[in-house]
């Protein structure tokens, strides 16, 4: 016989597509666990070719906004992070500045899907995350 569950588990991941229904929902943050952060864009331009400018402002907009990055990785149609924040106006912040600004130079609509974040437990999960980060950043290095 299965145990009644008296509390009901959280939502891990959140984001990624573009439904209306998806849009107004809950998402997951919890500021001492790590977060697996996805930027997916339209495939228009190669983020990897302009991966300089990029760079530089994912790392102004951590330094302004207090977010703390312990993995990134450009590839050619879409940004891995991982991020720890310490609370949401600091998650938005950082979010909001970062998708702006790229779509300021790139250019309206670059963004396919909404942020994808995922919640990364410390330990086992966060090893595999940065592993999953630093082999997309060799690959895409050839």
């Amino acid at each position: 016989m299965k145990q009644l569950k008296l509390i009901p588990d959280t939502p891990k991941e959140h984001g990624g597509s573009l439904a209306v229904s998806k849009r107004k929902t809950f998402k997951p943050l919890q500021f001492k666990k790590l977060s697996h952060l996805v930027l997916k864009s339209n495939g228009k331009i190669s983020l990897f070719k302009n991966r300089g400018f990029i760079l530089k402002t994912i790392r102004r907009q951590e330094k302004l906004s207090g977010v703390k990055i312990y993995g990134l990785s450009v590839q050619h149609d879409h940004i891995h992070h991982s991020i720890l924040c310490s609370d949401k106006a600091q998650y938005n912040k950082y979010i909001r500045a970062v998708t702006g600004l790229l779509a300021r130079k790139f250019g309206r609509g670059i963004w396919r899907y909404r942020p994808y974040t995922k919640i990364i437990e410390w330990g086992r999960q966060a090893q595999n995350l940065k592993r999953y980060i630093q082999m997309n950043e060799l690959e895409v290095q050839g």
